[in-house]
């Protein structure tokens, strides 16, 4: 996984986006890029808008009367109905980020994770797990535990083939 850090820091412009909870499924491909991608499912329109104004983010959404009301410039009708469509589309429409930090973020809830002694997850890890990776990182928010196992080289086969699927 990589280290995480800011594109911004490294003369990049990053992006965050507010995404409605229609698009679930891309939030996860977005945070799986890299990029930082808040959520509220349930949230009514009114809260939408006003997290991401305040933390000024751009609102994806596919709810069409919702998007009307967002104003000028801080949202995107997504097209595409396939999450990895969806994703492609988004990254197309805001292609501002080389993705260095792919797999960066809590699938979960979006923080930046960091590595971890191994020792400090060997109660928290199945047995077998823990004998087979020795790198281990957390969400210091949620305490979720990432390793590089089998589901990690799918997600990295996901992550290059989107690259190649951007550069043509």
């Amino acid at each position: 996984m990589t280290s995480a850090h800011s594109g911004a820091a490294r003369g990049k412009p990053s992006l965050q986006f507010f995404v409605d909870e229609n698009l679930l499924g891309l939030v996860k491909r977005l945070r799986m890029m890299g990029i930082d991608s808040s959520t509220l499912p349930g949230a009514a329109d009114d809260a939408v808008l006003e997290v991401a104004i305040e933390e000024n983010r751009i609102i994806l959404t596919k709810d069409r009367k919702f998007f009307e009301r967002i104003p000028a410039g801080r949202g995107y009708f997504v097209k595409a109905d396939d999450a990895k469509d969806q994703l492609l589309e988004v990254l197309e429409q805001f292609p501002l980020q080389d993705y260095d930090e792919a797999l960066s973020r809590c699938f979960q809830c979006n923080t930046p994770i960091q590595a971890i002694d191994k020792a400090q997850v060997k109660e928290r890890v199945d047995a077998k797990t823990y004998s087979l990776y020795e790198q281990f990182y957390e969400c210091p928010t949620c305490l979720r535990i990432y390793w590089e196992g089998s589901h990690f080289d799918k997600m990295v086969k996901e992550v290059e083939k989107v690259r190649r699927d951007l550069s043509k």
